[in-house]
């Protein structure tokens, strides 16, 4: 018996250890979590980037538009495969002080890539966007 009972309190000092250190850990991990949504920026899991995939880190690669320049002409490529079930539906452009230059919807047998005329000598950051039906949109900014 006094076996058992030995065990048993061996048994309750490593909860009582793990439970302290969970009572410790518990709002760490929580404000830690809490504050990475505000470190990231306002638009984590709403608009998803190469930097900021959110919860769809697994398809980035397939997502993040890839944008090209040559003269005026910019062209958006997003690498992700077309089918009924899954498409990319669309590529926006914004120039910068979020001025809208064009958007190109596609269906699902196009190819995801799409061209834009930019302003004649524009200078600045352009924003693209593409938007797939499942995963939501995602954005990068490059400098022309």
């Amino acid at each position: 018996m006094a076996k058992q009972i030995d065990m048993d309190r061996r048994e309750l000092a490593k909860a009582a250890f793990l439970g302290a250190a969970a009572v410790v850990a518990v709002p760490a991990a929580a404000q830690a979590q809490a504050a990475a949504p505000a470190a990231a920026g306002p638009y984590t899991n709403v608009v998803f980037t190469d930097e900021d995939p959110g919860h769809w880190a697994k398809g980035k690669g397939v997502h993040v538009p890839i944008a090209t320049v040559e003269g005026s002409t910019l062209t958006i490529k997003t690498p992700h495969p077309m089918s009924a079930a899954h498409f990319i539906v669309s590529h926006s452009v914004v120039l910068a002080g979020g001025q809208y230059l064009s958007r190109k919807t596609f269906t699902p047998t196009d190819m995801p890539e799409s061209t834009h005329t930019l302003p004649a000598g524009y200078k600045g950051k352009v924003t693209i966007t593409s938007t797939c039906n499942l995963h939501d949109i995602w954005a990068a900014t490059i400098t022309v």
